[in-house]
């Protein structure tokens, strides 16, 4: 009885990520001379899009990925914005101009939990929008083991792990972290790094 009592509070703190959904914002990153402010933004599949502004007086910059999942057009001083709603990964990016004087930054979006059950789950690692990548490579580990492949190459944005046994059959007292990246549709070789963990505890 205990263990089913465990199993219902956890699904419980497992649905507030699908609530905070609805929830959506919009995190900005100033775009200033030699710097992105902040140079990290975490966030989740979800929560809302990506918002560089140029600030007054910033000096011919722009964004661009490491392999261009993401691309703000050539370097400008003119003051605009630049917006994407992202998939989950963690993308490097830089200002062409003054990478080499320390101007880039980072995003770490994390796959999203939902639709929780004690034998299964759903994970959601794209809304759709394709900003930052339009195939998907997810992979998940059980009880901190070694990583496995669940899908390769997807153009999904969402998935139900545990459903019928695939990948692994869900079981109480184990803990599953679920890691995704996004890579370009034409050429999946460009892809971004893997994505923060999202971790599940049955």
């Amino acid at each position: 009885m205990r263990r089913y009592l465990l199993i219902g509070a956890t699904v419980a703190l497992l649905a507030v990520p699908a609530l905070a959904f609805a929830g959506a914002t919009t995190t900005t990153v100033n775009v200033q001379n030699n710097s992105f402010s902040p140079q990290t933004a975490p966030k989740t599949v979800g929560a809302g899009a990506i918002r560089w502004q140029w600030q007054p007086g910033a000096f011919n910059h722009n964004v661009r990925q490491d392999v261009k999942l993401f691309y703000s057009g050539r370097p400008t001083d003119a003051p605009h914005t630049f917006t994407v709603i992202p998939s989950a990964g963690s993308f490097h990016y830089y200002c062409e101009v003054h990478r080499f004087s320390g101007m880039q930054g980072s995003i770490k979006i994390k796959p999203l939990i939902v639709n929780p059950t004690p034998t299964s789950f759903g994970v959601k690692w794209s809304t759709g929008s394709n900003d930052t990548g339009g195939k998907f490579d997810v992979r998940y580990r059980v009880n901190g083991g070694s990583w496995k492949v669940w899908k390769n190459d997807t153009t999904a944005a969402q998935g139900t792990f545990g459903l019928n046994g695939k990948p692994v059959i869900v079981r109480a007292g184990r803990t599953y972290d679920i890691q995704a990246r996004s890579e370009k549709s034409a050429d999946t070789s460009k892809v971004s790094r893997w994505s923060p963990a999202a971790r599940v505890t049955t």
